[in-house]
């Protein structure tokens, strides 16, 4: 994604992405439902904070969800 100066923010699309409402059992979420339902017209700023936390390691909390990072796509078997 790329911000309105036309910077690319931080990608969190080479991950794999999990939900949870309660923080205790946690589900995967699609790259597309993240980038076309959860993230889809928030503002800015939000976005790049949401992908900055979760890039780096940490859950976010947006709407009635936790989101967070559960391993990269192709890492060791």
């Amino acid at each position: 994604m790329k911000d309105q100066f036309h910077i690319e923010m931080e990608s969190v699309e080479d991950f794999l992405i999990e939900k949870s409402a309660d923080d205790s059992f946690w589900e995967e979420v699609s790259n597309e439902e993240i980038f076309n339902k959860v993230l889809a017209g928030l503002p800015e700023g939000k976005i790049k904070i949401f992908l900055g936390v979760v890039r780096n390691g940490g859950a976010f909390k947006l709407g009635d969800y936790f989101y967070r990072i559960k391993a990269p796509l192709g890492g060791p078997a």
